[in-house]
């Protein structure tokens, strides 16, 4: 879901991490401690996607139904996007205290910087939490992570209340044009808020 990259884009859109930037980010080595580093801010849709379009894993289209973008930033410089969206074609979630749910639909981040996706998102879900989520009654996060990738960001974020909720079974939305990612199984992760 998350995707890393310490030079530039390799794409011809416009991105925002690389903006007016040459050379890579440094890293802060592994065990230290990001969270003083690491500010999380709204941003627009249009530069999210931007960021998403340039960098993620697998997924090169823009997101049109985002509601909340925010950009994670490292010591003031933007080096990724975290996106929230209502899902189109929403499936009934079981066992959980709040049926409202919105999918954590985009988490990328464009430089190679260990513990940064879950520093970051740990960030954005408080932020979001105590905006989006309070103001519309959502108690639920869902996200689903592509087959080929093992959640560890969402394994690191078990003590913020994500967990393994099973397996969905790619299959193409009979409301949208096909693309290939919806042809892949995908494990769900959830977490109540």
């Amino acid at each position: 879901m998350a995707s890393t990259h310490s030079d530039g884009c390799g794409s011809d859109t416009f991105c925002p991490v690389h903006e007016g930037f040459s050379g890579a980010s440094k890293p802060y080595p592994l065990g230290h401690s990001l969270t003083r580093h690491v500010d999380i801010r709204p941003i627009p849709n249009q530069t999210a996607n931007q960021i998403h379009v340039a960098h993620h894993s697998y997924v090169y289209t823009p997101r049109k139904n985002s509601v909340v973008s925010h950009g994670v930033f490292v010591d003031d410089r933007i080096v990724g996007a975290i996106s929230y969206a209502y899902l189109l074609a929403s499936e009934p979630i079981a066992g959980y205290a709040s049926d409202e749910y919105i999918e954590l639909a985009r988490v990328t981040i464009a430089v190679d910087m260990p513990n940064l996706a879950s520093c970051g998102l740990s960030a954005s879900q408080d932020q979001f939490a105590e905006t989006y989520a309070r103001d519309n009654d959502i108690g639920l996060l869902v996200t689903y992570v592509h087959e080929d990738y093992d959640g560890s960001m969402f394994k690191a974020l078990q003590t913020k209340g994500w967990t393994y909720d099973g397996e969905s079974r790619g299959h193409q939305a009979g409301n949208r044009p096909d693309t290939d990612i919806r042809d892949v199984d995908k494990s769900r992760w959830v977490c109540e808020i």
